[in-house]
């Protein structure tokens, strides 16, 4: 019962861990990072690593992302919005 609860703990911890930002325009792509900006608070964030690639300046996406503060984040999602 005791490894349940712990398991449990822990699942629901590692998805804590995520964030998402719903409408983010896309300011910036480059070789080794993205930066978009929420249009909801005006926050910076930057990508180093995930699926940045695929992303189009000048476009809004709802973006998911795993990581600390608002630099060097992991980009695991996105959705095209317009």
């Amino acid at each position: 019962m005791k490894k349940l609860i712990l398991g449990a703990f822990l699942i629901f911890g590692v998805l804590g861990f995520s964030r998402y930002v719903e409408e983010c325009e896309v300011t910036d792509v480059s070789y080794g990072y993205a930066r978009c900006r929420s249009l909801e608070t005006g926050k910076t964030f930057t990508f180093t690593s995930g699926y940045y690639d695929d992303l189009s300046e000048d476009s809004v996406y709802t973006v998911y992302f795993s990581g600390n503060g608002y630099n060097n984040l992991y980009l695991y999602d996105f959705e095209f919005l317009y």
